[in-house]
């Protein structure tokens, strides 16, 4: 059985709720400044829900964090998950790896053109005109060479490990 007597591992929203409820204290005015900055500190370097316990023993329940009151108490099938490959991810989604992969740097580099570079252009100031192509090619050309050598390695990657994605899909 898992509670404040035996202690778990403390999560970093665990912390903050126990701030919170620290901080509610101090403005209702049941702990001085001195004796939130001590509880807080506690707080923050508490490793268990059993650290925390001690912290709040003196204050009404209704400040104590959940951890406190309702402690979890995982599944005893719990076991963790192991990661999968990167590429079985892809086989598995038939993505082939792109997946959540955005084509940033050309869409910002069509936006930037058409926003400023073709205004600049058109009106001739030289200025405008050096000032974008400076723009362009701190930002937006390296941003290309990046996604370009990345779907290289990824292409690489993929005809190494057997082929394209069919192959990957069909093993």
């Amino acid at each position: 059985m898992t509670g404040p007597d035996h202690g778990y591992r403390l999560s970093d929203d665990e912390r903050d709720e126990a701030l919170e409820r620290l901080r509610t204290a101090l403005s209702e005015g049941r702990l001085g400044l001195d004796e939130h900055e001590s509880r807080s500190t506690a707080a923050l370097n508490a490793v268990t829900n059993a650290d925390l316990a001690q912290l709040f023993d003196d204050l009404p329940p209704r400040l104590r964090p959940t951890t406190l009151t309702h402690p979890e108490e995982p599944p005893a099938d719990l076991v963790p998950a192991e990661p999968q490959p990167k590429v079985a991810a892809a086989a598995k989604d038939g993505s082939g790896g792109r997946a959540g992969r955005v084509a940033g740097p050309p869409i910002w580099g069509a936006f930037l053109f058409v926003m400023w570079g073709l205004p600049a252009i058109i009106s001739g100031n030289q200025v405008a005109i050096i000032t974008w192509l400076s723009f362009f090619a701190l930002v937006v050309v390296p941003g290309l060479a990046v996604a370009t050598t990345l779907e290289l390695r990824a292409r690489r990657t993929r005809r190494e490990l057997g082929g394209g994605r069919d192959q990957i899909e069909g093993a």
